[in-house]
């Protein structure tokens, strides 16, 4: 005997409960793998402590600035008529989706939240340094003098003010040599496909994603701290289904003023 719709129906709380549980099981999943596989996502992190004090202020400021580019390249996407295109439009009629955008704003940024941290702790945090093996290096050395805006890599070397301002110690090649060369750059690509891949909402769907995967990782490489993809990555969520939701509340108003 088969239970009845109702009683298979989800409730917004209940989309709202699994996103969480989903993305921040992403997060304690690559802690995991981190801690048997290594390498550790948490050394990509800065720590919380008056030392690193500017790398977190300046990563997540960094992160801020991050966001605006990948605003702007889907709001030129979507002026693109092809079909699609806009079938992005429509991702609200996807049952799970459609209940997501009835939670409120609080609880919007919550699931936004949870996917930067969990979704950049596995994806960038652990796979991308995964497989590239032991010719990464994306780990910043504690005891090398940190910038306001990184953490570590190759703008780790830059001087703290403009008047100081210089190029790098190295050069462009001999840093990428030193982090990674080409490994990096085939687990740069695999594992920006596996994040596009990992959202299979529709085709073009996976490429955008795969896409801003590698943005993430280039955001990662360039300046070692997984603190500005990470916020790139939250706001970013955050602000789409803010304005999804708003879309979706200002339509269901006009449809119930109409019937009226």
């Amino acid at each position: 005997m088969t239970q009845s719709n109702a009683d298979d129906e989800q409730t917004p709380d209940d989309v709202f409960r699994t996103a969480v549980a989903v993305e921040a099981g992403l997060g304690a999943l690559a802690l995991i793998l981190g801690y048997l596989l290594g390498p550790s996502a948490r050394d990509l992190v800065p720590p919380l402590n008056e030392a690193a004090l500017s790398a977190v202020v300046g990563g997540i400021g960094l992160g801020v600035l991050a966001t605006i580019p990948l605003l702007l390249f889907v709001g030129v996407l979507r002026r693109i008529k092809h079909p699609a295109i806009e079938e992005l439009d429509k991702l609200g009629d996807h049952p799970m989706i459609g209940l997501m955008l009835r939670l409120n704003g609080w609880e919007l940024f919550a699931i936004s939240l949870c996917a930067g941290v969990g979704e950049e702790l596995l994806f960038r945090g652990w796979l991308m340094p995964w497989l590239a093996g032991d010719a990464a290096s994306l780990a910043p050395d504690l005891d090398a003098p940190s910038r306001w805006w990184a953490y570590g890599g190759w703008l780790g070397s830059l001087p703290n003010s403009v008047t100081e301002f210089a190029w790098p110690d190295e050069s462009l090649p001999v840093w990428w040599s030193r982090v990674g060369g080409w490994e990096l750059a085939a687990a740069w690509l695999v594992s920006s496909f596996a994040f596009g891949m990992f959202h299979p909402i529709t085709k073009l769907y996976i490429v955008i994603t795969a896409l801003m995967g590698l943005y993430f990782g280039a955001l990662l490489i360039v300046t070692g701290n997984l603190l500005i993809p990470i916020t790139a990555h939250a706001l970013y969520d955050a602000v789409q289904l803010w304005g999804a939701g708003r879309a979706e509340a200002n339509a269901d108003a006009d449809e119930k003023s109409d019937q009226s």
